[in-house]
């Protein structure tokens, strides 16, 4: 027998909805923390042997991640993310996938020019859930579309 409270939800389904609110979030930060380049913050979304995986390079563990996000020389980045779907596997742990459209260009005191996105493509989740919230136990980003390189100014066929 399921016990009601609340809005007469059984608290299962409380407790689901908890998660994936929180996990919903979590993906919210990732890109808010990593476009701010806040290295900690975002470093703390994961639990802490969690990996990033990002266009075959993956690094595992929270030191590993700051150092990948601490790179000032970097591009300034935007993550636009939309279609997150979270589902619960059990009380404390959930998977997920969200798609991501990426923007990137060279760091610049005004608006950065940019003639086409840098990726869109998919965030594979597996989050970790306690009464801290949700965290990343792992994230993997694969790419859908990437932009076209630039055509070459020169003719291939006119080359003998």
């Amino acid at each position: 027998m399921f016990a009601f409270v609340g809005l007469g939800l059984p608290l299962a389904t409380q407790a689901n909805e908890a998660m994936v609110a929180s996990c919903h979030e979590l993906v919210l930060d990732y890109a808010s923390y990593r476009d701010q380049e806040d290295a900690e913050k975002f470093a703390g979304l994961f639990t802490v042997n969690g990996s990033l995986s990002v266009m075959g390079q993956t690094v595992v563990g929270h030191e590993a991640i700051v150092a990948r996000l601490a790179n000032q020389d970097g591009p300034t980045l935007r993550h636009m993310m939309t279609n997150i779907r979270i589902t619960p596997v059990d009380a404390t742990r959930a998977t997920g996938v969200s798609y991501a459209l990426i923007y990137g260009g060279a760091k610049s005191t005004g608006p950065i020019m940019v003639a086409n996105f840098t990726a869109m493509g998919e965030y594979f989740d597996e989050y970790e859930y306690a009464d801290t919230g949700c965290r990343f136990s792992q994230r993997k980003f694969v790419a859908t579309f990437l932009p076209r390189p630039p055509t070459s100014s020169t003719n291939a066929n006119t080359a003998k």
